[in-house]
């Protein structure tokens, strides 16, 4: 196993290249290694919620800003698939870290969020890969939101590392900080799992612009809750890191024996 000092890092986000969160990832994987082993890959513009897309049989353009950094025209799976085909195809890297998330990823949200995305393509690919997000309370006006996940994400991502690098294959990290933490650091971290809302954390709205034409617009509810008391949802939405294991295994058992008994 490489000493930390001289892992290679990958980092990526799906907020953007420029985006604060990534300047703050930054700093993590410098903490965890140096300047020179560290790689950011990251899509040109916002792909929030794109998921696992990626840009199929469609040309993009990849710029180099420097020798460790490229701006994509793409999504974050897009930057994965670059980065460990080409870029780092002889010397993979030995952590893939994506985020640092503006807004958490909970839940449902593992499905649809880009930041995870790029994580769990890393991961099915080999790669030990954590996805950080951080929740928000719009009490953060003028601060930087993302100085709680900052000063703890480098000793949390070096324990994942040094406990999983060489035993679990294709699984990922799902990792949220709390707006509000409850209580100090390792105190406030909780392994959960992915829990499930109650209802779904989308709605479209609709304007008329004619009578065979609307304008739509999808964003979030304002208010959900999940019935699962100790799920990473509503423990994060308590005040505490969530940290949960997750692949690309969407195998549903009870589904499948009930499927086994009937008669076609």
């Amino acid at each position: 196993m490489e000493t930390l000092t001289s892992m290679r890092i990958l980092i990526t986000n799906d907020d953007g290249f420029n985006a604060d969160g990534i300047k703050s990832l930054k700093k993590v994987a410098l903490e965890m290694s140096t300047e020179d082993n560290i790689f950011l890959v990251a899509p040109s513009a916002n792909q929030s919620a794109k998921s696992r897309s990626i840009s199929y049989k469609t040309e993009f353009n990849i710029t180099k800003k420097s020798d460790n950094q490229y701006s994509v025209d793409g999504t974050p799976t897009d930057c994965i698939i670059f980065a460990l085909d080409h870029l780092m195809k002889d010397k993979k890297p030995d952590l893939i870290l994506s985020g640092i998330n503006w807004g958490y990823n909970l839940a449902e949200d593992v499905f649809y969020s880009g930041t995870i995305a790029a994580a769990m393509e890393g991961a099915d690919r080999g790669v030990l890969s954590i996805a950080l997000s951080q929740a928000y309370s719009g009490a953060e006006e003028g601060l930087n939101p993302f100085l709680f996940a900052e000063k703890y994400s480098s000793k949390l991502c070096s324990s994942i590392y040094k406990n999983f690098s060489l035993s679990l294959k294709k699984i990922a990290f799902n990792v949220n900080f709390p707006a509000n933490p409850k209580k100090r650091y390792p105190d406030c971290l909780k392994i959960t799992p992915i829990g499930r809302r109650c209802a779904s954390n989308f709605a479209i709205n609709l304007r008329s612009k004619s009578e065979n034409l609307f304008m739509a617009k999808i964003d979030t509810v304002d208010k959900n809750s999940s019935s699962i008391p100790e799920d990473d949802y509503n423990t994060c939405l308590a005040g505490y890191i969530t940290v949960s294991p997750i692949s690309m295994n969407t195998f549903e058992e009870r589904g499948f024996k009930k499927l086994k008994k009937v008669k076609f």
